[in-house]
C-alpha cells in the first residue's frame, strides 16, 4: 500500500499547482478569430490551461464576442454556449470535451382515448418524414446483401461511422469476433428509420469499450478476457508479465508491462514500461519508462524517461522527460527536460532544458533555451531566450528583451542597454568602455591607457622618453532612471594595471567605485561625470618609489597600509565622458 498511497499524494499535489479561480474577472474581445487562437490568447492574458483534443474540438470555427470585467465561468460560458462544446475544470484545469447541443426532437407514441382498450401509434409526428430524410442524408452507404463478410466490414475505424447491412428471411446478424480485435472497434446496434424490417444498421465507435470488474493475465490476448482484451476497459487489471487492454478505470499492476489502447483513470504501475494510446488522468510509476500519447492530467515517474502528449503533470525520471505539446506542472530528469510547445511548469534538468513556448522557471548546469520565460532561467554556463520577464542567471544570458534583470559574466541583450564610452580620469587620460546588458544589471569591459616620460637610462640622462601604462579591466553596473533626460549609475570595476610595460606580473590592480550623472543630449547620446573611489593594490616594486609605488597614485592619498610584500592605496578621483 505504500506505493500506492504514496502515487495518490503525488497526484493531488500535482492537481492543485494551477488551480483555476473560475470567479476572477476577465475582458476580451475577438472578431471571427479561429478557436484555437482565441483559447491561447486567454490562456496566456489570464492564466488559464485548457485541456483538449484538436481531434474533437472545433479549433479552426471563426469565433465573435466580447465580455467586459465579468466572471471567468460567464466568460467561459458564452465563449461554448454556440458551438459543440462542453468545459470542466478537473485537477486544476479546463478540460474541454464534445456534446451534441439541442439534439432533434423525441418522436414519442400518442395515447389511444380511453374508450379504445388499447394503446398504439396512430399518427407519425408530422416531423417524421422532415426528420427521416436529414438521418437519410447522413447514414447513406452503400447496402450488402446477405451476411457480411470480414471484408466487407470498414477497416477504417479512425472516426464514428456506419453502414446498412440488409438480412434477408430474417437471418441473424453474426459478426465474427476476431475482426473486432483486429479492428480494435465496438458494435452496437440500433435500428434504421429508412430501412425496412429485414434491415438493420451497424454503428462502429472506435472508442467503446466493454466494462469488466477485473482481469488478469499471462501476455496480450493470453488472460480472462482473451480476445476482447483490447475492446475491455478494467477496474481492476493484473498482468504477470505483459497485458493489453482497452482501458483502466482504477487500478493496473504488471510484471513487465501495461498497454492501454485508449485512457487510464486510476494508477498503473510497471516493472518495466507502461504505454496509454490515449489520455492518463492519474498516475504512471515504471521501472523504465512511461508514455501517455494524448493528454495527461497526474504523475509520471520512471527510472529512465517519461513521454506525454500534452497536459498537466508531475515528470520525474532518471534520464529525460518529454512533452511533445503543452505542459504545465513540474518536470525534473537527471539529463534533460524537453517540452515541445508552452511550458507553465518548473523544469529542472541534470544537463539542460529546451521549451518551444513560454516557460515558467528552468535550472540546469549546462544551458536552457526557451522562446519566451515569465519567473527565470537558471544555469551554470548559458541562458537563451526570446522575451525574459524575470530573472536570468548564468555565465552568459542571451535575450532579445528583458524586462526583469540578467546576471552573469556576460548579458547580450539586444534591445537592452547597450553603450559605448569614451571618457578620461586622474589615473587614465584615455579610457574605453562597453556596457552590455540591463539597466539594472550590465556589464562593463573597460581598456585605459596614459602616456608617461621617462629618463633616458642611456648616455644622455637629460633627455627623456615616452612610455605606456595600461589596465585592461572588467566591471558590473545599475543605472537608475531620475527623469526624463537623467539617470544615474553605480559601477564597480577592477583594473589589471600593467605599468611602462608589456605586462606587469606581480600583483598590480585598480578597484573602482563610481557614481555618475548622466545626461541625456540627443536620443542615444549623453555625458555624464562624477566621483571615482579608488584602490590600487600593488607587490611591484618601482625602482624610484618602492614596493607597491605607481605614478596613478597623487600625491595625497586617504589610504596607505603597507604589508610585508604587498601595499594598499586609496584616494578619490574623478571620471567625465561622452556615451554613445
Amino acid at each position: 500500500m505504500k506505493p500506492f498511497s504514496f502515487a495518490l499524494i503525488l497526484y493531488f499535489c500535482v492537481a492543485s499547482l494551477h488551480g483555476q479561480n473560475l470567479a476572477r474577472k476577465v475582458s476580451f474581445s475577438y472578431n471571427r478569430l479561429a478557436l484555437k487562437l482565441v483559447l491561447e490568447d486567454i490562456s496566456a492574458d489570464h492564466d488559464v490551461y485548457f485541456v483538449y483534443s484538436p481531434d474533437y474540438i472545433p479549433t479552426t470555427q471563426p469565433i465573435t464576442i466580447s465580455v467586459s470585467n465579468i466572471a471567468l465561468s460567464e466568460a467561459l460560458d458564452k465563449l461554448f454556449d454556440p458551438l459543440p462544446v462542453a468545459y470542466k475544470p478537473i485537477g486544476g484545469q479546463i478540460v474541454l470535451r464534445p456534446v451534441e447541443k439541442n439534439p432533434p426532437p423525441r418522436i414519442t407514441n400518442k395515447t389511444i382515448p380511453k374508450e379504445v382498450d388499447q394503446q398504439s401509434p396512430l399518427y407519425a409526428d408530422p416531423r417524421m418524414e422532415e426528420m427521416i430524410a436529414e438521418r437519410k442524408k447522413r447514414w447513406e452507404s452503400p447496402t450488402i446483401s446477405g451476411r457480411p463478410t470480414p471484408q466487407q466490414l470498414p477497416s477504417n475505424t479512425e472516426s464514428k461511422r456506419v453502414e446498412n447491412l440488409t438480412a434477408k428471411r430474417f437471418d441473424p446478424l453474426v459478426i465474427d469476433s476476431a475482426l473486432l480485435v483486429e479492428e480494435e472497434v465496438a458494435a452496437a446496434l440500433i435500428p434504421n428509420p429508412d430501412s425496412t424490417a429485414d434491415s438493420i444498421s451497424v454503428v462502429i465507435n472506435p472508442k467503446k469499450n466493454l466494462p469488466r470488474l477485473a482481469q488478469i493475465s499471462l501476455l496480450p490476448f493470453l488472460g480472462s478476457n482473451f480476445v476482447q482484451s483490447a475492446r475491455t476497459t478494467n477496474r481492476v487489471s493484473v498482468n504477470l508479465l505483459w497485458g493489453h487492454n482497452g482501458g483502466v478505470e482504477g487500478l493496473e499492476i504488471g510484471g513487465i508491462m501495461n498497454s492501454i489502447r485508449n485512457d487510464v483513470q486510476g494508477i498503473q504501475i510497471a516493472g518495466l514500461g507502461n504505454t496509454v494510446g490515449d489520455d492518463v488522468l492519474g498516475t504512471q510509476a515504471a521501472g523504465l519508462f512511461n508514455i501517455a500519447s494524448d493528454t495527461m492530467i497526474g504523475v509520471q515517474g520512471a527510472g529512465l524517461f517519461n513521454i506525454l502528449g500534452r497536459g498537466a503533470a508531475l515528470q520525474g525520471a532518471g534520464l529525460f522527460n518529454i512533452a511533445r505539446h503543452d505542459f504545465a506542472g513540474v518536470q525534473a530528469a537527471g539529463l534533460f527536460n524537453i517540452a515541445g510547445k508552452n511550458s507553465r511548469a518548473v523544469q529542472v534538468g541534470g544537463l539542460f532544458n529546451v521549451s518551444g513556448g513560454r516557460t515558467r522557471l528552468q535550472v540546469s548546469p549546462l544551458f536552457n533555451i526557451a522562446k519566451d520565460v515569465n519567473n527565470g532561467q537558471l544555469s551554470s554556463i548559458i541562458n537563451v531566450a526570446r522575451q525574459v520577464k524575470g530573472v536570468q542567471i548564468g555565465l552568459i544570458n542571451v535575450a532579445d528583451t528583458v524586462s526583469g534583470v540578467t546576471i552573469g559574466l556576460l548579458n547580450l541583450v539586444r534591445k537592452g542597454y547597450n553603450r559605448v564610452e569614451l571618457s578620461t580620469s586622474e589615473s587614465f587620460l584615455g579610457n574605453l568602455a562597453f556596457k552590455i546588458g540591463v539597466k539594472p544589471f550590465y556589464n562593463i569591459f573597460y581598456l585605459g591607457a596614459r602616456i608617461s616620460e621617462a629618463q633616458n637610462p642611456g648616455n644622455n640622462a637629460e633627455e627623456s622618453i615616452k612610455e605606456l601604462t595600461w589596465g585592461l579591466g572588467y566591471g558590473i553596473g545599475a543605472a537608475f532612471s531620475l527623469g526624463k533626460r537623467t539617470l544615474s549609475n553605480l559601477e564597480l570595476i577592477t583594473i589589471k594595471v600593467n605599468e611602462r610595460e608589456g605586462w606587469t606580473r606581480p600583483l598590480h590592480q585598480l578597484h573602482q567605485f563610481r557614481l555618475l550623472f548622466d545626461w541625456r543630449l540627443g536620443k542615444r547620446m549623453s555625458i555624464y561625470a562624477g566621483p571615482t573611489a579608488n584602490l590600487l593594490v600593488s607587490s611591484r616594486k618601482d625602482p624610484e618609489l618602492g614596493i607597491g609605488g605607481s605614478e596613478l597614485i597623487p600625491k595625497t592619498t586617504l589610504y596607505d597600509k603597507m604589508d610585508a610584500n604587498k601595499r594598499s592605496q586609496g584616494w578619490i578621483g574623478f571620471n567625465a565622458g561622452i556615451r554613445l
